[in-house]
């Protein structure tokens, strides 16, 4: 049976999904779940799936606008037209609807980290391959893909702080750092280093090098620029690191 249905929706074009919705003129009423009146409003519940897609719409707008802390599960639920318990029913908490909001983007850069162990021969070859172009292109692969998903990368470096994502630069660059730290040990062991610096050193290094690159969406840098910024970290590190292990620099 096919119905008029009419959405109170505040601002239609803050969800592609909710204009979607307030601009069909009928309605299959077998995906109408409840509808109720809250504080004067008519609250409309759809099937499960667009119900959760709305209220992540709503809660990324909640965020990006008033961080994790400030954040209210009762403003959510009110501009994606739901109580505050179908919330509940999708998500344990405010923390677990924030980490579904980051969750891709943060198990990307993770795997983007994971790389083999180091013998001889691996780093002499990543050695020999190794140059500012070849590390460039690199890094600016993963630049795209923060741009490409800038409001998530934009809650987890600007918006986190009193969620369990907060530290999610200091894990990564923890990570990152020891890494680091384990092919410099193998190239010390190998002679091909000359100097070993100190995991201390290694991880204030690599920190200011995560800190650098996150800093193109911090500052909300336009992309054009960020590939010249970006250019110009890569070629600092890369002849930073080379003459502190003692490396002959191409």
């Amino acid at each position: 049976m096919l119905r008029r249905v009419k959405l109170p929706i505040r601002n239609p074009k803050e969800s592609s999904i909710l204009y979607f919705l307030d601009n069909l003129c009928y309605k299959d009423s077998r995906f109408i779940k409840d509808s109720m009146i809250i504080k004067g409003r008519r609250c409309v519940t759809y099937c499960s799936d667009l119900t959760r897609e709305r209220i992540l719409e709503c809660a990324k707008t909640e965020f990006l606008a008033k961080g994790y802390r400030a954040a209210q599960l009762k403003s959510i639920a009110s501009a994606a037209q739901v109580t505050t318990g179908a919330i509940y029913r999708h998500f344990k908490d405010k923390n677990d609807l924030f980490l579904t909001l980051v969750k891709e983007v943060s198990e990307f850069t993770v795997a983007r980290l994971d790389r083999d162990g180091c013998d001889a021969a691996g780093i002499q070859k990543a050695l020999d391959s190794d140059s500012v172009e070849q590390t460039y292109a690199q890094v600016m692969d993963y630049i795209d893909y923060m741009y490409e998903h800038c409001d998530e990368f934009r809650l987890l470096l600007k918006c986190a702080q009193g969620s369990s994502a907060e530290d999610f630069t200091e894990t990564i660059s923890e990570r990152y750092a020891a890494q680091n730290m384990a092919f410099i040990d193998a190239a010390y062991e190998t002679g091909l280093a000359s100097h070993r610096p100190s995991e201390t050193e290694v991880h204030m290094l690599t920190r200011g090098y995560i800190s650098a690159v996150c800093e193109c969406i911090v500052r909300d840098i336009p992309y054009e620029q960020a590939k010249d910024y970006i250019k110009s970290i890569v070629t600092f590190h890369h002849y930073g690191w080379y003459g502190i292990l003692g490396l002959s620099a191409k």
